[in-house]
This record gives structure tokens, sequence and C-alpha cells, in this order.
């Protein structure tokens, strides 16, 4: 299991430009510390340009757009994009694609919202044509046209950077990034039970498509905080994660409804419950590695677990003390663990 961070910027109290250098203080943490990946969200401006800056700060962290809209861009420029980030970051670029978050940003771009999914995959494709082909590209679809196009800008990464698709409720983006050979994103509030569906059908969808099925091409997301002491960690979390969930409820409540306690409604979702009920990773490093122990079986296994940032969890200071307390002391002891062990040892049988 490797290591990494979703940076989702959300900090409502600070400007934009003071968020975003807070998000790439973390990640240059995270690269200091060892992790291994971490994905940067496109909410008001991509990824891209925040990963530019974050290049020049760190040296080993691969980073990726958690997640480049599709229906927004002509596929060659989010090719182009893709290229000089993997310049900028000398081949440490990984590139996240989806359908995006709301509808109207659509609308804001003249398109129907309707079309977004279908998009989603002709744009995926024409990139990866873009970047497999040894001449210029024609291509006359229903979304976009292009004559005789070519990436000026090459990638460092050979043929290309690393893709990934986030998918969040459906099969069907899951069946696609498998059929594609693509890394499978997971946000922080995917259930249980969907998150093992999705590793199900990431494998059966790979091996259709001929490719080596493998689950370390899923990734999950989770909320986790490492102090001392159990009591300590609920004490640094409580009041800001009281603070988000009220923020989640007032503006992205869709993203909750699975959270909500069993004959409950959104009100009910409280710090303790999301703890208790292992939602939130919070607690010692005993209690943290077992909350990922239990995650990972339960789950089916994945190949990275990364850890929710971009918000203002506890303080900064203490944030980066429980970035430090999991790579010493819980990373170890799980590391090991590999979701393709059983198949192997099916094969062998």
């Amino acid at each position: 299991m490797e290591f990494g961070l979703f940076s989702n910027n959300r900090r409502p109290g600070l400007g934009l430009g003071e968020a975003w250098d807070r998000d790439i203080a973390e990640i240059v943490t995270a690269d200091r510390l060892g992790f291994s990946e971490a994905w940067i969200s496109e909410h008001q401006t991509p990824a891209e340009l925040i990963i530019a800056k974050a290049a020049a700060q760190t040296t080993r962290i691969r980073m990726g757009a958690g997640v480049r809209p599709l229906g927004y861009y002509h596929p060659l420029q989010i090719a182009l994009e893709a290229n000089a980030a993997d310049q900028l970051t000398n081949g440490r670029y990984m590139l996240g694609i989806g359908h995006g978050f709301h509808p109207r940003q659509m609308e804001w771009r003249g398109r129907d919202p309707k079309d977004t999914r279908a998009m989603v995959e002709a744009s995926a494709r024409l990139i990866l044509k873009l970047w497999n082909a040894d001449g210029p590209v024609d291509y006359d679809g229903p979304f976009w046209t292009g004559k005789q196009m070519i990436l000026q800008c090459p990638p460092v990464q050979r043929p290309h950077p690393p893709m990934a698709m986030a998918c969040i409720n459906t099969l069907g983006s899951v069946e696609l990034a498998g059929s594609l050979n693509l890394i499978v994103l997971t946000g922080d509030f995917i259930p249980l039970a969907r998150l093992r569906q999705f590793g199900e059908t990431l494998v059966a969808a790979q091996a259709a498509a001929g490719h080596a099925p493998s689950r370390r091409m899923l990734r999950s997301t989770r909320v986790i905080y490492v102090a001392e002491s159990d009591k300590r960690a609920r004490a640094d979390m409580r009041e800001s994660y009281e603070a988000t969930i009220a923020w989640e409820i007032a503006n992205t409540p869709h993203h909750q409804v699975e959270r909500i306690p069993p004959g409950g409604t959104l009100q009910d979702i409280t710090f303790d419950y999301l703890v208790d009920t292992g939602n939130l990773f919070i607690g010692s490093p005993d209690t943290v590695r077992r909350r990922i122990e239990e995650h990972f079986e339960a789950s089916g296994g994945f190949g990275t677990l990364n850890m929710h940032a971009g918000r203002d969890y506890a303080t900064p200071e203490k944030l980066n003390r429980s970035m430090k307390l999991f790579m010493d002391e819980v990373a170890p002891a799980v590391r090991h663990l590999d979701p393709d062990a059983g198949a192997a040892r099916a094969a062998a049988e």
C-alpha cells in the first residue's frame, strides 16, 4: 500500500491565494515525509496552476489534477496542458479526469449537462489517441473537431502521464476506467460497500479489455488524523470537523446523505458518530492502524490510501504532527497490505 493526499480545497475563512498556499504547504510536508502522491481538486481554477507552483517546492511527490472536468475543455487543450505540467514537474504529473461538480458550470460554457457523460468518454479516448499517435490526428466527433492535431509540447513520461478517473456513484465510470486501464479515484464520502463494488467492477473490466487485473489502480480516501491518544486526537479535531459537517450539510448535502445514521436525518450526523462508526480514522497510531486494516479488508483492498486534505483540520501545526505520526508509526504497519495478494495466490495454486 502507498499513501497520498487528496487535497479538496474548502477553506471558507480564507482568501483563495492564502488557501492555495496552505494546500501547497501540506503537499510540501507530504513530500518531505515520503507520501507518494497528491491529487488537487479543480474548483475555482485548473489544478495544474497549483501543481506548477507546488512543483518548485517539492522533489519527489507525484501530483495530479483531481480532476479536470472534461466537458469544459477541448481535449487537445487538456492534453497540451497535461504535457506542460509533466514538463514543469519533471515527470511527476498525473491527469485526473471526471464529470465536474455542478451542472451550471456546463451551462456557463454553453454545454448541455445531459451530454456530460458522453463527453467524458469521447474526450478520454481522444486524449489517449493524441498521446499515442505517431503523427497528426484528425477528429470530427459530436462535441469537438480538429484537423491535423499534434501535441507540440511532449510529455516527460512515456508514452504519457498516468491517467485517473473520478468515480462517485455509477459503475459505468468504473467500467470505462477499467477498459482504458486508468486509475480509479474515490472521495472520502464513498460508502465501504460501494468501494468494494468499485474494486470488483474495476478488475472485471480490466480483464475483459485484456489488461492485467489489479486493484492497485484503486484509490481510497478517508479523513485521517493521528495523535498520541484517542482522546487527544478527538479533542484536536472536534471543533474543526464540526464546522466541516455544518458547511457540508449547507453546501454539499448530496455528499453526506450516506453518512446519515439509520432512521435519522442530515442533522443527526455528528463528529462522534462518524469517528465511532469508522467513517473518520481519528485516534492514536494503534487505533488508526486498526481502522485502516478493517477498511482494507472490508473493501477488498486498494493500492493507495489518500488522506483527505485541503481543509482547516485542527491547526496547521497539529496537522503536520499528525502526518508525521502517521508516516512514522502507522504507515510502516500497513504498508505491506497488498490488494492483489489473494489473486496472486489463487493463480499460483
